[in-house]
């Protein structure tokens, strides 16, 4: 047999059904399964949107495995990471009876490096539970740690390419990062992220060689590539340089002359970004002065600490800092946009491609045969254009393969007709908590609020603090972190989630757990970030519109990606309110309809009907909607 019909006999053979709890065959998965397999025999470029539970994780690591061919599974997240390897991968395997080796590839930052443990441990004075990880874990993967370690913490001891000494480290026999590398050399399929992805492949010698890469999450790939592709300088990265000089047994003396060189570096940065407040361009011709003078002082510290072997790797990481300084004067500014990003504790100088499309397909695609970029969210109105233009992909064949959920049976969306304007956030606020109080009152919490802004969120959060009803809890994005949040929610729903930016992707609550959504604006793009604007300069400088080919379908992506928290299985039910106007008072308001699913619309004195026949808690198991759930 070929590849597409082994793939059509597992899929709809009994071997899937026997070892994988839960599983029956969907049409759209088996499709899509089909389609992956064909790519890989064919070779190209592919985009192919998969619908929400369709499953297909499966559809791609099945042909994967029968193909025989070495492979790569690009991830967005590292939650994804895991679950492919500790999860899907292994049943696949287990149900298929196959010896293809899978292994994990993450970024440096996520593995223990041991020359920073050994020598700065003493320092910090780690919980004993640490200690204990520290000399038992084989992958030094913080993931494996049982405890949420102080990312404040973690950042002292982490592996980090600016000051890995690689063969001339004394632990690099045993060093978790290049042991995982190993392991990836010698695998099937290899399961990595797309930071790594690009700059493994940028950097030539990271990544080991294969026939297909996969990319899922492919709508996330673009902000991925460019952070890779790009610069950056903060205050931040001279963590290492203070760090390696401290922990040195070097004569005092000296070491207190290279602290002094460190601050002087430390603070010829801060003086690149003095005076700015908040998120704005940054122009290096008028910075030049200060550029040369980080690069000079960044060049003196790497020649005064290199005379000291064990200060390798804080040379190393000055270098880095003077090479950085170097190409922030070198860089054209028709070709990326610079900026300075305020931080919590630093200002960060960054630089960015404005497009990225060439640099990826030089970069990433033409080093394999096959690449197929995979996401629940890769057409706006039915169209792949505008994905197809920001990844570079072309000349990529393209298909959609659709969702088994029923959405017009499962859930509804409301837009009110007595709304604010989008832009009376006070009032617009008021809204907000009104239908989100009502709603969770009904549900039992099971609620969720995206918001466009902190400054939104902040003002619901005001109101709700003094009206909560004594029942339901309050979980709002800031004062827990988000895996703390989600945990909660899990444990008992009877809450309201207050959540933006990355609580309007990868929230997966199904089942009765989540069952309202309510968003309170178009999440339109702020252009007053300068990459947004400098993005939406050059489509207009070539004669684009930078509204239609980018504000429009960037935010009509953001709101496909929202409404999708709700419907997360088969049995799941609910409601979406959105509270702007605009979507049905604006004509672009179609592209928003025509991409996201097929809600019933219904008029908002219709909304608790439904609620109270289909998802109030008295009716609804808590353990609803397991069944037929996918990803």
């Amino acid at each position: 047999m070929n590849l597409t019909d082994m793939i059509e006999t597992v899929f709809t053979g009994d071997t899937l059904a026997q070892s994988i709890p839960g599983y029956v065959t969907r049409p759209s998965q088996v499709q899509f399964a089909r389609a992956v397999g064909s790519a890989m025999d064919s070779g190209g470029i592919y985009l192919f949107e998969a619908g929400t539970g369709i499953g297909k994780s499966l559809a791609y690591i099945i042909p994967a495995i029968l193909s025989g061919r070495k492979i790569f599974v690009s991830t967005a997240t590292i939650t994804l990471q895991d679950q492919l390897a500790n999860k899907d991968a292994p049943a696949v395997l287990s149900a298929l009876n196959s010896d293809a080796k899978v292994s994990v590839l993450k970024g440096r930052n996520n593995y223990l490096c041991l020359r920073k443990w050994r020598s700065g441990s003493p320092s910090f004075g780690m919980e004993s539970d640490f200690e204990n990880w520290i000399e038992s874990t084989k992958d030094g993967d913080i993931s494996s740690y049982a405890e949420e370690i102080p990312s404040a913490v973690w950042r002292h001891f982490r592996s980090d390419h600016m000051d890995c000494t690689g063969s001339s480290c004394h632990f690099r026999g045993a060093c978790h990062f290049f042991s995982a590398r190993s392991q990836a050399r010698k695998s099937d399929i290899l399961i990595l992220n797309h930071h790594l992805l690009v700059s493994g492949l940028m950097a030539d010698e990271v990544l080991p060689g294969a026939d297909v890469l996969v990319i899922d999450e492919g709508h996330r790939l673009e902000d991925a590539a460019s952070e890779c592709l790009g610069l950056s300088i903060s205050e931040g990265m001279l963590l290492p340089i203070f760090d390696g000089i401290a922990f040195s047994e070097i004569d005092m003396e000296k070491k207190a002359a290279l602290l002094e060189q460190s601050r002087l570096l430390s603070a010829a940065i801060a003086d690149l970004t003095d005076g700015i407040k908040e998120t704005s361009v940054w122009d290096p011709v008028e910075n030049l002065e200060t550029l040369e003078d980080v690069q000079a002082t960044a060049k003196q510290l790497t020649a005064d600490s290199g005379k000291f072997e064990e200060l390798l790797p804080v040379s190393q990481t000055a270098s880095a800092v003077a090479f950085s300084a170097g190409r922030f004067m070198e860089l054209s500014r028709e070709e990326c946009c610079c900026f300075v990003e305020i931080g919590k504790k630093h200002s960060i100088l960054k630089a960015v491609p404005l497009d990225i499309g060439p640099d990826l397909m030089d970069t990433v695609y033409s080093r394999f045969d096959t690449t197929i970029l995979t996401s629940a969210t890769l057409t706006i109105a039915d169209e792949f254009d505008f994905f197809r233009n920001r990844l570079g992909a072309w000349d990529a064949r393209v298909k959609s393969f659709g969702s088994p959920f029923d959405y017009s049976s499962q859930a509804i969306l409301s837009i009110p007709e007595s709304l604010p304007p989008h832009d009376s956030h006070e009032d617009l606020a008021l809204a907000v908590w009104q239908w989100g109080r009502r709603l969770a009152e009904v549900l039992e919490g099971r609620t969720l609020i995206l918001f466009t802004s902190y400054r939104n969120l902040k003002l619901v959060k005001r109101i709700a603090e003094k009206e909560l009803p004594s029942n339901i809890k309050l979980f709002t994005q800031g004062d827990m972190s988000r895996s703390s949040i989600l945990r909660d929610f899990r444990e008992c729903s009877r809450a309201i989630i207050l959540g933006t930016s990355s609580f309007w992707e990868g929230v997966d609550l199904p089942g009765s757990m989540l069952q309202a959504v309510i968003i309170d604006r178009l999440p339109f793009a702020s252009p007053g970030h300068p990459l947004i604007r400098a993005r939406m300069d050059m489509i207009e400088k070539h004669g684009g519109s930078s509204f239609g080919q980018y504000s429009l379908p960037l935010a009509a992506v953001r709101l496909k990606q929202g409404v999708g928290r709700l419907i997360r299985s088969l049995d799941d039910m609910g409601v979406v309110m959105i509270m702007d106007r605009r979507i049905v008072s604006k004509g672009y308001g179609k592209v928003f309809l025509r991409s996201i699913p097929p809600f019933r619309v219904v008029p908002e004195d219709q909304i608790m009907d439904f609620v109270m026949e289909h998802c109030s808690s008295s009716g609804v198991s808590s353990v609803r909607g397991r069944t037929g759930r996918t990803e």
